[in-house]
C-alpha cells in the first residue's frame, strides 16, 4: 500500500515527543554525575579502578542517551520532509512542517575518582599517639583503606536507579518498534528497508541504553552497601576486642568509613598492642566483606592487583558503536523544496520567524553599556541572522542544552553568547559568567 503524507508527519511527531521526553528523563543523571558524584569512588586500590570503570560505563550510557535523542528528533524532521514532498507530489499539499534539527551533542563528566579521598578512617580522640602509629601502620600496610563517599553512592544509585526504571527509558525500544511498524505495509520495499533500518538502530540504542542505566545502578548501590556494611564490621571488630586493648571505634561518621581512637592512657607496649590488634580487625572485617569481589581485591595490602567486574553488564563496546551509528542519524540534513506546491499553505520558514523575534526582543532592551545584553561585534541589524545559524546548529562546536519548560539553550564559544530558544521566540546575551553559566545555572 501507499503511505500517505499523515503517516509521515505522525511517525514524525511520535518520534520527536519521544526524544522529548527522554531528554526529561535523563537530564537528572546528567546533572546528578556533574553535580553530586565527582570524587564518589574513593582513590586507595580497587575504589580508584572502580571508579574508572564507572566513568566509562557512564559516559557511553549518557552519550548514546543523548544521541538517541538528538537522532530521534532529527530523523523526524527527515520523516516530515519525506511526507512532505510526498504530499506535495501526489497533490496532496500537506502544511508545511517544522523541520529544524540540532547538532550532536559530546557527554563531558568529572571523574568519579578523587585527587585525595583520604585514608578511610579518623580520629575521635583519645590517645593522640595511638592513632598517630595506626596511621603509620595502615599506610605501610595498605597505602590507604577503602575511602569512597556513601553519601555521593546513594544518590548515585538513586537517579541511575530513577532514570533506569522511568517509563519513557523502559517502553523506547517497544514505542521505537510501533513507529517503524506504521510503515509495514509501504510498497516501495527499498524506502521502506531504509526507512525501518534507522528504526532498528534507533531500538538497539534504546534496549542499551536502558541496560547500561540499569547495571549502573545495581553497581552503584551495591558499592554503597558494602561500603557502608565495611564500616560498621570494622567498628564492632574493633570494639570487641580482647580485654586490654582500649581502642574504640564508630561506624560512618562524616566521609570516614569508620573513627577510631584510644580512651585510656596507656603505656608504649599498649599502644603497640591496641595497633596491632586493630590492624587485624581491619583485615578480618575486609576479608568477609563484599568489597572483595566489587573491587576486585582479595586482600587490602599494598601492590594487590584490583580487577573491578561491577560493570561488565554495562554493555560499552555496543553503547559506543550506537553513538556513531546515531551521529550519522543526526548528520541527516532536511531539505524542504516548496516547488510546485501551489496550494498556499506553506508558511513562512519557522526558525526564521524565531530568530527574528529572538533578535527584535534583544534589540529593544538595547544594549544598556553593560554587553549583557546583545552579541559583541554583531551589529542589531544582523542579530537575526546571527542567531537564525545558532538555532540551525550552523557555527562551529556549538553546544546544546535542553531546560525546562521545552525550552532550548544553544552556547556559542566563539562569541560567549547564550541563546534561549522558547516557543515562538527567546532571548539572546552574552552572560559574564560564560561557559559556567551555561553549563550549570541554566535549568
Amino acid at each position: 500500500m501507499n503511505i500517505d503524507w499523515q503517516t509521515y508527519y505522525e511517525a514524525a511527531k511520535k518520534c520527536q515527543d519521544l526524544a522529548t521526553e527522554l531528554r526529561r528523563a535523563d537530564k537528572p543523571v546528567h546533572d546528578a554525575v556533574k553535580d553530586d558524584c565527582n570524587g564518589m569512588s574513593g582513590d586507595a586500590n580497587g575504589c580508584k579502578q572502580w571508579g574508572q570503570s564507572y566513568d566509562q560505563a557512564a559516559h557511553h550510557t549518557l552519550q548514546a542517551s543523548a544521541s538517541l535523542a538528538n537522532a530521534l528528533t532529527n530523523y523526524g524532521a527527515v520523516l516530515y520532509a519525506q511526507g512532505f514532498h510526498w504530499g506535495n507530489a501526489n497533490k496532496s499539499y500537506p502544511p508545511r512542517p517544522d523541520t529544524r534539527q540540532v547538532g550532536d551533542y559530546t557527554v563531558n563528566l568529572p571523574t568519579s575518582v578523587p585527587t585525595d579521598g583520604g585514608r578511610g578512617f579518623d580520629d575521635h580522640g583519645g590517645v593522640k599517639a595511638f592513632f598517630d602509629k595506626l596511621v603509620l601502620e595502615v599506610a605501610n600496610k595498605f597505602g590507604k583503606l577503602p575511602n569512597a563517599d556513601a553519601a555521593k553512592l546513594d544518590k548515585a544509585h538513586t537517579t541511575w536507579h530513577t532514570f533506569a526504571t522511568h517509563q519513557t527509558l523502559t517502553n523506547a525500544a517497544a514505542d521505537i518498534a510501533t513507529i517503524s511498524a506504521m510503515f509495514d505495509g509501504m510498497d516501495d520495499a527499498t524506502n521502506r528497508r531504509l526507512i525501518q533500518d534507522h528504526f532498528a538502530t534507533l531500538k538497539t540504542s534504546a534496549d542499551n541504553v536502558a541496560t547500561g542505566a540499569q547495571n549502573i545502578a545495581t553497581a552503584a548501590a551495591q558499592y554503597h552497601d558494602a561500603t557502608v556494611s565495611f564500616g560498621h564490621d570494622t567498628a564492632n571488630k574493633i570494639n570487641w576486642l580482647e580485654a586490654g586493648v582500649a581502642a574504640a571505634a564508630v561506624a560512618g561518621i562524616a566521609l570516614a568509613i569508620f573513627t577510631v581512637g584510644m580512651s585510656v592512657e596507656a603505656a608504649g607496649e599498649g599502644i603497640a598492642a591496641a595497633v596491632t590488634a586493630t590492624i587485624g580487625a581491619i583485615q578480618e572485617a575486609f576479608s568477609s566483606s563484599a568489597l572483595v569481589e566489587i573491587l576486585g581485591v582479595t586482600t587490602l595490602a599494598v601492590g594487590t592487583v584490583a580487577t573491578v567486574k561491577a560493570f561488565e553488564a554495562v554493555p560499552v563496546n555496543e553503547l559506543e558503536k550506537d553513538a556513531a551509528k546515531l551521529a550519522a542519524i543526526i548528520a541527516m540534513k532536511v531539505i524542504i523544496d516548496d516547488h510546485g506546491d501551489g496550494s498556499g499553505s506553506a508558511i513562512d520558514d519557522p526558525t526564521r520567524e524565531i530568530a527574528k523575534n529572538i533578535a527584535e526582543h534583544a534589540n529593544s532592551r538595547g544594549q544598556q553599556g553593560t554587553g549583557d545584553h546583545y552579541v559583541k561585534g554583531v551589529a542589531p541589524e544582523n542579530l537575526a541572522d546571527y542567531v537564525e545559524k545558532v538555532l540551525n546548529n550552523e557555527l562551529p562546536n556549538e553546544e546544546t542544552r535542553y531546560l525546562s519548560n521545552g525550552r532550548i539553550a544553544y552556547w556559542d564559544p566563539a562569541t560567549g553568547a547564550v541563546v534561549i530558544e522558547n516557543g515562538n521566540g527567546g532571548s539572546v546575551y552574552t552572560p559574564k559568567d560564560g561557559h559556567d553559566y551555561f553549563e550549570h545555572e541554566l535549568r
